[in-house]
């Protein structure tokens, strides 16, 4: 029977997802759908071109250069991360990213991105160049207000979690009978409405200010159904035994090492359960 890993992101939360991944990269497990949100996807595209531990190491390593994370850039109307510098200095001169690996995966891979104008989430499964999956994964994680959109395919595109922000429905789509969620949050996390929603209207268009006042209630929904399947024995979800130590933004190096050694762990400790729940 077929299966679908779909992973959140949620900023430098998702080195909790990296922790997982590098885990089940280890022990050789594969999966025939791949389906990432934001930094859920970089940590899959990582983990298709068999790199899987620079999902940890490149935050690790460059979390403290201004190229990387800078707020006085921000404030002087720039990225808060330098999209730059991650996805094409660092990928091209600094730590290699092996594309060619990439480009031989036999598992379909899916990156979700949002459409400013319509406010809808983009799912891109064919890449073509490698300058057009960087500007495709680029996109899924340019964060509102932290980074500018990303024009790619005549679109206007910004991070996948505002308006997918994990795949449920998309997957269920797909007809892959086994699925496994890695998410970042417990599972008595409930999202909240967005801070200053009454500013969005003078920065973006109103499909997509629309769709981000109304992220969290759709987030919260879909845990629900999400938790309820879990119940069924119908999906296989992974996710923080505890509230992770590292934030969407964090600059403290043991926050972040602890939060990835955290999902290298849940997943060891529940390895069996998932090799019974793919084999049943």
């Amino acid at each position: 029977m077929n299966s679908a890993l779909i992973v959140e992101g949620g900023g430098l939360r998702g080195l909790y997802g990296a922790g997982v991944i590098d885990f089940l990269a280890e022990k050789n497990v594969s999966f025939e759908t791949l389906i990432g949100v934001s930094m859920g996807a970089c940590n899959l595209a990582n983990f298709i071109s068999n790199q899987p531990k620079r999902n940890f190491s490149l935050p690790y390593r460059f979390i403290d250069d201004s190229r990387y994370l800078s707020y006085k850039r921000w404030l002087r109307g720039g990225d808060l991360f330098g999209m730059k510098f991650i996805f094409e200095t660092i990928p091209t001169e600094l730590d290699i990213f092996d594309y060619d690996t990439f480009c031989k995966r036999k598992s379909r891979f899916f990156i979700v991105a949002t459409d400013c104008k319509s406010g809808e989430a983009v799912y891109f499964d064919r890449f073509g160049a490698k300058e057009d999956f960087t500007q495709i994964l680029k996109a899924s994680c340019s964060l509102p207000f932290a980074a500018k959109s990303v024009n790619y395919g005549g679109k206007m595109l910004l991070d996948g979690g505002i308006s997918d922000p994990i795949p449920l429905h998309f997957a269920q789509k797909q007809g892959d009978g086994k699925m496994v969620f890695i998410l970042t949050q417990p599972k008595e996390y409930k999202k909240s409405a967005m801070r200053f929603a009454s500013l969005l209207k003078f920065f973006y268009p109103a499909a997509l200010v629309k769709t981000l006042k109304n992220r969290h209630e759709r987030y919260n929904k879909t845990v629900l159904e999400i938790n309820a399947l879990e119940e069924k024995g119908e999906i296989f979800v992974i996710r923080p035994s505890s509230p992770l130590k590292a934030k969407r933004i964090e600059r403290d190096r043991k926050k972040l090492k602890a939060t990835y050694e955290q999902g290298y762990l849940d997943i060891q400790n529940r390895y069996e359960e998932l090799v019974r729940f793919l084999k049943a």
